[in-house]
């Protein structure tokens, strides 16, 4: 369920459309038919491949065997061998000494290439942006692989279903992701002591106080979403105190508050396990505002896209290779460029020069008019060019928790016999509710189908598996660490059997299981990250020239989030742009 999207849109009130009428006019609708689209794969103009967010691998991936069990022998996602040695966690590296001068000049730069860059450069297409990915793939943590026509995600996996009339519902409808997405409902079964329970929610078959908090806990639910929902981003021109009171609060303890009574712990156990899920933390180290954000949405289900939220990817960075269509083969790729390191970003005369590594290792510089880091905090703390002199309130800012997540998808040779989305996995009363019992062992706290949005009964299926790693970045050393490969896979193996036996899965189905590792997965949103200001800060730009999209503006780990900072942020762009 989680390296996955949550909703930031109110189910009241509808957002404008707001997208200007260039912009929408420019997004062609993209409705290609999926089996089509994946029939086509393999054809020039669509390349499933190095640079696109869905990879495609082998039919017949080799495998090293781990205590009986076919695994792929390294991880996807995430590449680092050190804690400290992924992209600018500590520093970046050293570009010449003097920053080399502009080989090119553009209206719009965007680093990174993610949701929020793809989402921005769409917007602003008819500036011509030149997106600069770090990595060979672009998508961020929305990007997926494609296994004998069947995409699956390996990271964030759906978005919430967007309210009629609103700006997320006219940006997805102008992709054609409302043509191939699927529904999923809110309710989601649990597994309760290996068995699969589709009526957990109601109390059934607990004692008549567990039901009473059970029904008092779905009635607070309820009211979130329908007459209290907790907007983020926080809404212009309304009196938001009561979000920024709300945020002050941890989850668990507004929880408690409005069912007028502690949660037993079976209740407690599933509540805590949506948060592990979404957050990478524990409902009691999580803002109340944050944690309804998501809670309170999913009341209104979601959509899941082929290949999860790798397909959004897919369908921007698609569209945005088409300005390079009109290009001569010499100059391509232009707008979206992957393998490009961005090591600095500093003001110069009107402008922002933008200094990169190119995948040849040489260093270039462009001069902008405007800049969009789109990149994580972590990495836009360590390039922007004199941060503490220029904004010393948003170099301290940025010093975001986050917390790793490791997902593994488990390639099948067979049809998974239950049509579900989602399954949470509690085991018993037992489920693990703070650090001490976390350190006991990693666990994987929910089961996707991978192949929820397909079309048709291929017989083979994909089914994704979640572990969070909650309470600290300490756990992150655990994920390169000597020999990390082996640890996991031990760590997953009795997991997948077990996970094998809940949905009548044979072992020798099992084609491959692939690891995917991702190090700063998830911004964690402590109580108090919007009303103490720090969300201001990360967001506002410098001297209107330098602007920022990222889940981190919110601490949200959510691609609506992402898209509505990225509208705003085109909007400002496009009114200052050169016409």
């Amino acid at each position: 369920m989680s390296i996955r999207t949550n909703s930031g849109i109110s189910r009241r009130r509808f957002l404008g459309t707001g997208f200007s009428a260039v912009a929408m006019g420019l997004l062609a609708r993209q409705g290609v038919a999926v089996d089509a689209l994946l029939a086509r794969s393999d054809a020039k103009e669509l390349p499933f491949g190095p640079t696109s967010p869905l990879r495609r691998i082998s039919s017949h991936p080799q495998s090293v065997m781990f205590d009986g069990l076919p695994f792929a022998p390294w991880f996807t996602g995430d590449d680092f061998t050190d804690e400290t040695g992924y992209p600018f966690h500590a520093s970046p590296p050293c570009c010449p000494d003097a920053v080399p001068e502009p080989s090119e000049t553009a209206q719009v730069v965007v680093v990174g290439g993610g949701i929020s860059g793809l989402a921005t450069a769409v917007m602003l297409e008819e500036l011509g942006p030149i997106v600069l990915e770090l990595h060979e793939q672009f998508g961020g943590n929305a990007v997926g692989e494609l296994w004998r026509q069947q995409p699956y995600s390996i990271g964030s996996a759906y978005v919430i279903v967007p309210d009629k009339g609103s700006f997320l519902e006219s940006f997805y409808a102008s992709l054609g992701l409302d043509r191939v997405a699927r529904y999923a409902g809110p309710q989601d079964p649990i597994e309760l002591l290996g068995k699969i329970s589709f009526d957990f929610w109601t109390g059934a078959g607990r004692s008549p106080e567990e039901q009473k908090a059970f029904q008092r806990y779905a009635d607070v639910v309820r009211h979130m979403a329908e007459k209290s929902y907790p907007e983020i981003p926080l809404p212009d021109g309304k009196d938001n105190q009561w979000i920024l009171d709300l945020d002050r609060k941890t989850l668990r303890q507004d929880i408690e508050d409005q069912m007028g009574m502690q949660m037993p712990p079976l209740l407690a156990a599933a509540v805590q396990g949506y948060c592990y899920s979404s957050f990478g933390a524990g409902m009691q180290d999580l803002s109340a505002a944050a944690g309804w954000n998501f809670l309170a949405a999913e009341e209104y289900g979601r959509w899941v896209f082929p290949g999860g939220n790798a397909y959004m990817s897919w369908v921007m960075w698609q569209r945005l290779r088409q300005m390079d269509d009109k290009l001569p083969p010499s100059l391509r790729p232009y707008h979206v460029r992957s393998n490009c390191m961005v090591v600095d970003v500093r003001l110069q005369g009107e402008g922002v020069l933008v200094t990169y590594r190119d995948p040849s290792g040489a260093y270039r510089s462009i001069l902008s008019d405007h800049v969009v880091l789109a990149c994580p905090k972590h990495v836009a703390k360590n390039i922007l060019h004199e941060l503490e002199t220029l904004y010393p309130e948003k170099r301290q800012a940025m010093e975001i928790p986050t917390v790793p997540y490791l997902v593994a998808n488990i390639l099948l040779d067979a049809p998974v016999p239950l049509d579900f989305y989602d399954v949470f996995l509690i085991g018993d009363e037992e489920f693990p509710m703070d650090p001490a019992m976390i350190d006991l062992g990693p666990r994987v706290v929910d089961v996707l189908s991978g192949h929820y949005a397909r079309s048709g009964s291929p017989p083979l299926s994909v089914v994704s598996l979640y572990m969070p790693f909650p309470y600290g970045s300490s756990r992150r050393a655990s994920l390169v660490i000597p020999d990390p490969w082996q640890r996991y896979a031990e760590i997953l193996a009795p997991q997948v059997r077990r996970i094998l036996d809940l949905f009548g899965l044979a072992e020798n189905a099992v084609r491959q299981i692939r690891m995917t590792r991702w190090g700063h997965a998830l911004p964690v949103a402590e109580p108090g990250f919007i009303a103490n200001g720090t969300a201001d800060h990360l967001r506002c730009p410098i001297q209107d020239r330098i602007f920022f999209v990222n889940q981190d503006n919110w601490a949200l780990p959510a691609v609506e989030n992402s898209i509505l900072d990225a509208r705003g942020v085109a909007d400002a762009v496009r009114s200052r742009a050169r016409v």
